[in-house]
């Protein structure tokens, strides 16, 4: 039975395999809702794809996100390194119980996709859920997760629970008709999810779709003990791909959660915090991320030394050419044996200065970051499905080169960066769509500068803003005053 969007009939729905992962469409965020989520009781943020990618060819999105510290921007990183895990079916780890709003039972957070397909067509995908802080009991069992960027954060009293997910799609369509349907909705008590009329296509109608609901049944409740999402766990995946129909519903989630898996790179100050610890350098490769110990040699198998020694070479040209002078390479230093018994390699990421080598450890912070930055970017430039947001962009990196960067992404980049700086330099090579900011309001949290002309530059206009303020405010008055008083009082 094919099944379609449209109850008619279609081809085949992809299964994820390595061959149809190159028949994938190019998917984009287009749409952020934070609600009670940290200090954001309502933020809102469209992207410039939206407006703009689907009726062109698909190039650049860019989101710059700037305010004072505190205001709401680690909040977009936080919310956006959450869909992740959930989309790729793992656990949201147990620190984010504490993002939930303080005073309030639960945070909503709501994301809408484009997925582009090579044939024109376009549908749209809005993904919700909630999340709730719930206490670990005694004999809970503490397990540190296993992702290198929270190994060494500590423990926290609480998990995250996730329930009240909703997937909604439209399309495809090409007379603007965007409306969005509910696939599966936990919100309400029908088993094992809403609405009822989506069963036919998800989970089948013959004799065994009965042990189908009762196993996805068992997976919400997995779920909630795991912290995972019900929709996108693995588990759940398997149980609809048995089922046969291979409806273009199916389709949408297995591609949503290949995007998760695969195309979604979020780079936060703790992932940050194991370059300025000089322990690893995360470099992404065409074939997965591998992190490289940077503390000493590190040993790999041969098949990932094959892929990490392959591609060293293409980042190392990017960078010589904006760091004259530098270059990066791997040196080989023995063959030890695997854990499987296998023959691997041990090495050591060097830097290269003018012909002399030394330990990549032994660059600054900021050469070691924009190296791993730079493969993630590269990737992001050449893919149009890539999405990558990284928190504290410019941390480090002298900010000439961070706005060349940038400009060259705008201008011939193809896939979508979402980035939050203290930097204003990216203010003055990029165009306003591309910029979002903080406001003091706590329930309209995100905020574009209205009436900018285009011959003015956004430096200049978010400086008179924050000092003279207007329609959007930016920032809470500080009083030179009362600083200078504050730091002589502190010697008393």
């Amino acid at each position: 039975m094919k099944l379609s969007l449209q109850d008619q009939e279609k081809p085949k729905a992809l299964l994820i395999t390595e061959e149809h992962s190159r028949k994938l469409p190019a998917i984009r965020i287009t749409r952020i809702v934070l609600q009670n989520f940290k200090n954001v009781e309502y933020g809102e943020i469209n992207f410039h794809s939206s407006k703009y990618s689907v009726k062109q060819k698909t190039e650049a999105d860019i989101l710059g996100l700037y305010g004072q510290n505190g205001s709401g921007k680690t909040a977009v990183i936080d919310a956006l390194y959450i869909l992740k895990q959930l989309l790729r079916g793992s656990k949201v780890q147990d620190l984010f119980s504490e993002c939930i709003a303080k005073g309030k039972d639960f945070a909503k957070l709501t994301f809408l996709f484009e997925l582009k397909y090579a044939d024109g067509q376009v549908r749209k995908a809005q993904y919700e859920f909630c999340l709730a802080p719930e206490p670990l009991t005694e004999d809970t069992e503490y397990r540190m997760d296993t992702a290198s960027d929270f190994a060494a954060m500590p423990r926290s009293r609480f998990r995250v629970r996730v329930f009240d997910e909703v997937l909604s799609m439209s399309g495809p369509f090409h007379d603007n008709d965007q409306r969005m349907n509910p696939v599966i909705d936990t919100t309400g008590k029908e088993i094992p999810f809403g609405p009822k009329s989506r069963h036919k296509y998800l989970i089948g109608v013959d004799k065994e779709s009965r042990e189908r609901e009762f196993r996805l049944e068992v997976n919400k409740r997995l779920a909630r003990d795991r912290s995972q999402s019900f929709i996108f766990m693995q588990d759940t995946l398997k149980t609809l791909k048995d089922c046969g129909n291979y409806s273009e519903y199916l389709q949408v989630i297995l591609e949503l959660n290949y995007f998760g898996s695969h195309y979604l790179f979020v780079v936060n100050t703790r992932s940050s915090g194991l370059i300025r610890l000089n322990l690893a350098l995360l470099l992404h490769t065409p074939r997965g991320s591998f992190p490289i110990q940077t503390d000493g040699p590190h040993p790999m198998s041969q098949d990932v030394y094959e892929d990490v020694s392959a591609y060293i070479p293409k980042v190392s040209s990017v960078i010589s050419r904006l760091i004259p002078g530098l270059s990066i390479a791997l040196k080989t230093l023995g063959e030890p044996v695997m854990k499987d018994g296998s023959t691997g390699q041990l090495v050591e990421a060097i830097a290269i200065r003018n012909g002399t080598e030394l330990p990549l450890r032994d660059e600054s912070d900021g050469i070691r970051r924009i190296i791993s930055m730079l493969s993630l970017l590269t990737a992001a430039y050449n893919d149009p499905s890539f999405t990558l947001a990284i928190d504290e962009f410019d941390a480090g990196i002298f900010e000439y080169i961070w706005g060349e960067l940038l400009e060259i992404f705008a201008e011939s980049g193809k896939g979508q960066l979402i980035f939050t700086a203290h930097n204003l330099r990216p203010l003055e090579v990029l165009n306003k769509k591309f910029l979002y900011f903080t406001s003091t309001d706590p329930k309209d949290r995100y905020v574009q500068l209205k009436s900018i002309a285009r011959t003015n530059n956004m430096r200049n206009v978010y400086f008179r803003q924050i000092e003279n303020g207007n329609e959007e405010k930016v920032y809470n008055e500080t009083r030179r005053k009362d600083i200078k008083d504050a730091l002589q009082n502190a010697k008393e």
